[in-house]
């Protein structure tokens, strides 16, 4: 090549995806890779510092194919050689894996920040000499002449399918790129900036400095950013220039140091084909990355094996295809191969059959993870799954036969049958069917709901029926009684007209059905302040409108509301003489509300449902813990009225720095009387939140914190079950009512408090309305089984721990007595982990002690605190024994007589065995003539009971069951019985 033609004048750029490059670094186009560094003779220029930063925010399009490398502006000749495997992506370029389709609800932040610029010397005759001296070595097709330093990263960011948010989102981004472009000097985001960005779905974060890519959000990068910009030593490359390294050696053969990019009319057709497989392949992935075994509930094992068989040989013949592809592309680069093979490479038989392969397979995918789909909603609402096929179900069968292979019990089973196609027709008929079985559920609990799906026999089912027909139609004509509508104790808001508020229409269920929604929280956390702002917001669409009419107060209040410059307090009380009997304010430290009380609404859905809230008084007041179970229980009362509850509202304020120590216990006795499946319709209400920026404040981490410590399955704490109010607005509307005055501001500022609180609200009644399953209310009977059941469970644990103790204490009493010099004080513990387990024992009461037991009381001073203290726990367990085997055996005509007493024979004769297998020592004779004693108090203990007629309270047994799993003394037996009975993982 002439002397007179510059190589400098034709450097090309690349994306520093390797980031060991250096100036005078080799460099192999080919296969863009950095190889071995050249030192050079010369002093280098200095670095320029051109601190530039560039930002761009672009959106995707509907329908509109986008490549996430070409969006941030890879060089083609990168692309291709990320796209077919010639080198891994790394820093910025892993964006190539975004697992997400950009379109209109995508959105690509693009920032770079040029720090510094490297360059070698613009000196041809200087660089040419110094490379025919280096003579760098036949892989090397350029060199590096330049590097650019700063931080270069990309952020996709993926918005909610809601037009209304959309924009609002749209404008806290364009805040974020003005300022780090430069166009703005002045950053600040409003609490509606923040709001709106929290509605973001997903954010995916790829840099060229690591750290970067490990923030989750754009506010975090934006101030990983602000930080980085001056530290220079954690900046990286982001380009490299490249000069081609053949024109410095014209002497040499034209294959030395050979690059050639791709042709032009190559190139499209090549980035159009990966494009498409690379897509192909993402959305085949995305939904093995989905745990589909758990969605499909142990259902189509089969066809899912195979299926994940097939994709792992799809993506073992797609990497053939591509490395095949690389390497020729390599070859073309290289200059081994003078032309492109189109044909070849991209008609073969084996990429059209891969081609078909992979639309085969995601077809099938996509119909599992439906079906996963919706056997996991079926699940949710108490469905049991069956495939028809596995009934043996064919074309041969009518609708007699059908009863008889889908049904097992005419009276407890129903079963809805369907298939793909008549769901596909008519989704909206089987959500009715699948909620009016789910009403029926609520009404009896001893139903067994069945999906029974036809989508894979060739029995044509031309319609949705539910079997047995003739419990159906029966069902159909019964009206479902409401027990509170017409109860002296339910205040309804009926005359409340709500047609100004919008709600989504939710499933269709039957005309008059109820939306129970139950209230509990802690004194003064706003419940019954809730229930009057609720009232207002579902009835007023607009500040305005309540403004020109008068709030609706339906629960008296009394309160100080801050009034002028000064914020002076006063008092506004609003009462109704026939209401004020249920609302007490003159005792500061209790609950206002005296008892649970019902609001009914009427809103406008068009299912004609309404809301009854249920107002209950707080607990954690200043009567303490015995008067909260006394709460608990008056409000498990006031609920058996109900038939269902939608969901549960645990009302908080947003501002605490502790809970109430009553919350966890509330928790539990909710899972007591529901079951472990009610933390699916737990809500959690924070109020007072003008003051936390409309969030959760430090209750939430508190919350949070608490909710992990429980010994009971995770009970959900998300966002989508969280809201956030502020009633404050309310207080203003009625202070209005009583002639006070206030200033702009603080009409501004009640204005904004009342905008946020209608949103949150309707978030609320959609969230109740379209995503939870009204759970049934236990009835006495169902209770009574369920203590039964964690009775027995505890059983084993009791037993074994009264045989420990009694144990202990006879052979505290042989040591103190000195009968054997084969025994000292060790062995008055049994095991050495237990030596301190008496010490941190609390009881609720001293039990009155047996009377065989004085026959081991010591009187050695040194031992008789500890002997002591295990009679008295002995005691404790022998009447704890006592009353759970009463209750079994006579409260509740419990089919299996007293275990208890069954279970103290086993003790007796499992001593005895030992004593003849292994020889009869002192204390072993002692512990069986013990355990008869014990065994002899117990029967006649029993017969007193019955004599005098003892009834425990189901409440009573419930609470010393809950003391029982709290006592440390049965850990060793109880082997995390309680726990699986909840449900924990």
């Amino acid at each position: 090549m002439a002397d007179n033609q510059n190589p400098l004048s034709s450097c090309i750029q690349r994306t520093a995806i390797d980031p060991f490059g250096r100036l005078g670094s080799l460099y192999d186009a080919c296969q863009d890779r950095v190889l071995q560094h050249l030192e050079f003779p010369f002093d280098k220029p200095p670095n320029h510092f051109p601190y530039t930063a560039q930002c761009t925010l672009e959106k995707g399009y509907k329908n509109q194919k986008r490549n996430p490398l070409e969006i941030i502006g890879i060089d083609e000749q990168l692309q291709f050689s990320l796209a077919l495997n010639i080198i891994p992506n790394n820093g910025i370029t892993s964006a190539m894996n975004y697992p997400h389709i950009i379109d209109q609800y995508t959105r690509v932040f693009h920032f770079t920040y040029v720090n510094r610029v490297e360059t070698l010397p613009n000196d041809l005759h200087l660089l040419r000499s110094w490379l025919e001296t280096m003579k760098p070595g036949n892989n090397a097709t350029h060199v590096i002449v330049g590097i650019t330093w700063g931080i270069d990263i990309v952020i996709f960011i993926q918005l909610p399918p809601d037009d209304n948010v959309i924009p609002l989102i749209d404008d806290t981004l364009e805040k974020y790129r003005a300022y780090l472009n430069g166009d703005s000097d002045h950053f600040q985001l409003t609490r509606e900036d923040v709001l709106a960005y929290k509605k973001v779905t997903d954010t995916k974060i790829y840099a060229n400095i690591s750290t970067l890519s490990e923030n989750s959000t754009l506010h975090d990068v934006f101030h990983s950013i602000t930080r980085r910009k001056m530290n220079h030593n954690e900046h990286q490359q982001i380009n490299y220039i490249l000069c081609a390294l053949q024109p410095f050696f014209s002497s040499f053969p034209t294959s030395d140091y050979r690059y050639v990019s791709l042709d032009v009319s190559h190139e499209s057709k090549l980035e159009e084909y990966l494009f498409d497989l690379s897509r192909s392949l993402k959305r085949l992935e995305s939904y093995f990355n989905e745990d589909m075994s758990s969605l499909l509930c142990g259902h189509f094992k089969e066809r899912l094996t195979n299926a994940y068989k097939q994709w792992y040989d799809l993506k073992n013949e797609a990497n053939i295809i591509i490395d095949r592809l690389g390497s020729l592309v390599c070859e073309i680069r290289s200059g081994s191969v003078a032309y492109f093979p189109l044909d070849e490479a991209f008609e073969t038989e084996r990429q059209i059959q891969l081609k078909t392969s992979i639309q085969n397979l995601t077809q099938n995918v996509a119909d599992l993870n439906a079906k996963g789909h919706l056997i996991s909603d079926l699940g949710h609402q108490e469905f049991q799954y069956c495939d028809v096929v596995e009934r043996h179900v064919d074309e041969n069968d009518n609708e007699e036969s059908l009863k008889g292979k889908l049904i097992i019990d005419q009276n407890s089973d129903r079963v809805l049958c369907s298939s793909d196609q008549l769901n596909q027709n008519n989704p909206q008929q089987l959500k009715e069917l699948r909620y009016t079985l789910v009403e029926e559920l609520e009404r009896n609990s001893k139903l067994r709901l069945t999906y029974a799906d036809f989508s894979y026999c060739n029995f044509e089912l031309p319609n949705m029926i539910i079997l047995p027909f003739s419990k159906y139609h029966i069902r159909q004509r019964i009206k479902p009684i409401d027990p509170l509508v017409n109860s002296d104790f339910n205040s309804s808001v009926s005359s409340i007209s709500t047609t100004a508020v919008s709600m989504p229409l939710a499933p269709s269920i039957p005309t008059n059905k109820s939306i129970n929604i139950l209230l509990l929280g802690e004194t003064a956390a706003g419940k019954s302040m809730f229930i009057n702002a609720f009232a207002n917001y579902i009835t007023f669409n607009t500040f305005e409108k309540i403004h020109s009419e008068k709030p609706l107060i339906p629960i008296p209040v009394s309160f100080f509301i801050p009034v002028g410059d000064n914020y002076e307090e006063r008092l506004v009380k609003y009462d109704d003489a026939k209401d004020m009997q249920n609302e007490n304010f003159d005792h500061p430290g209790q609950s206002v509300t005296q008892q649970c009380k019902s609001y009914v609404f009427h809103p406008n859905f068009a299912d004609k449902s309404k809301l009854r809230i249920i107002d209950t008084p707080g607990f954690g007041d200043v009567r303490g813990a015995e008067h909260d179970n006394r709460t608990m229980e008056h409000i498990f009362e006031y609920v058996k009225k109900l038939p269902h509850i939608n969901a549960i509202c645990i009302f908080l304020k947003s501002n605490r720095t502790e809970l109430n120590g009553f919350l966890s216990e509330c928790l539990q006795q909710l899972y007591k009387y529901f079951g472990s499946h009610v933390r699916r319709n737990l809500i959690f209400c924070f109020t007072h939140t003008r003051t936390t920026t409309y969030t959760s404040g430090t209750t939430g981490v508190l919350l949070q914190d608490l909710l992990a410590s429980l010994p009971m399955r995770k009970v959900p704490l998300k966002k989508k079950n969280t809201f956030c109010f502020d009633n404050e607005t309310f207080r203003y509307f009625v202070a209005l009512e009583n002639q006070f005055q206030f200033s702009e501001k603080n009409r501004e500022d009640y204005e904004k408090s009342w905008t946020k609180s209608v949103m949150e609200a309707n978030r609320f009644v959609r969230y109740i309305r379209k995503n939870l399953v009204p759970i049934p209310v236990p009835d006495q009977l169902e209770t009574i089984k369920r203590t039964q059941i964690e009775i027995v469970q505890l059983i084993h644990p009791l037993l074994e721990t009264m045989r420990y103790i009694l144990r202990n204490i006879i052979s505290r009493k042989i040591s103190s007595m000195k009968v054997s010099s084969q025994l000292n004080e060790e062995d008055t513990l049994i095991d050495g982990r237990d030596k301190d387990k008496y010490d941190d024992q609390y009881l609720p009461y001293v039990p009155i002690p047996l009377e065989f037991l004085q026959n081991y009381e010591i009187s050695n001073c040194s031992m008789m605190k500890k002997q002591k203290e295990m009679i008295n726990h002995l005691s404790f367990l022998y009447d704890t024994s006592a009353e759970f085997g009463y209750f079994l055996a006579y409260s509740t005509a419990y089919p299996n007589g007293n275990p208890f007493l069954a279970g103290l024979f086993r003790l007796m004769t499992e001593e005895k065995n030992m004593c003849d297998d292994y020889g009869r020592s002192y204390m072993d004779m002692q512990l069986v003539e013990s355990l008869k004693a014990l065994s002899t108090n117990y029967e006649q203990c029993m017969k007193i009971f019955k004599a005098n007629g003892k009834r425990s309270k189901l409440s009573d047994i419930q609470q010393r069951i809950r003391f029982m799993y709290t006592y440390p003394l049965l850990s060793d037996y109880v082997i995390d019985s309680h726990r699986i009975s909840n449900g924990t993982n």
